[in-house]
């Protein structure tokens, strides 16, 4: 995957920029990590944490998902959390910005399946290829 830059790597720009917009320390993701489960849990989605690493295996990347999603920390810069879905790596800056992309899988989660007539909270069949939708 290749992060775009806005300004040219190591001007002044890029630095204050990455600066003011990434955790500064591995740390400092770490806590937003932590602040991601506290988030996920008043939303009533079950996170099992682990050191730098947060899955919540109810939320489903895909249709037959039977794995769910993770959030990863890395302990070298870019410092950020790395929400990973359907072979798909997206970086976030803080826990807010993961758990607003996390949160139409949420809400998908909490509605009965029409493809294959999963309950709410129950993941897909695998295979599961619902009725296509327009919202």
């Amino acid at each position: 995957m290749s992060l775009s830059l806005t300004h040219p790597a190591g001007s002044a720009m890029q630095t204050a920029t990455a600066a003011s917009a990434w955790p500064a320390t591995a740390e400092a993701a770490d806590a937003e990590l932590a602040h991601l489960a506290e988030l996920l849990a008043e939303a009533g989605v079950t996170a099992v944490p682990a050191v730098g690493v947060l899955a919540a295996p109810a939320l489903a990347a895909v249709p037959g998902d039977t794995t769910g999603i993770r959030v990863r920390t890395t302990s070298n810069p870019p410092h950020a959390l790395y929400v990973i879905a359907a072979g798909r790596l997206t970086p976030h800056t803080t826990a807010g910005s993961a758990f607003a992309h996390l949160r139409p899988r949420i809400e998908a989660a909490a509605r009965p399946c029409d493809g294959c007539g999963a309950e709410a909270g129950e993941p897909c069949n695998p295979g599961c290829l619902p009725a296509p939708t327009t919202d």
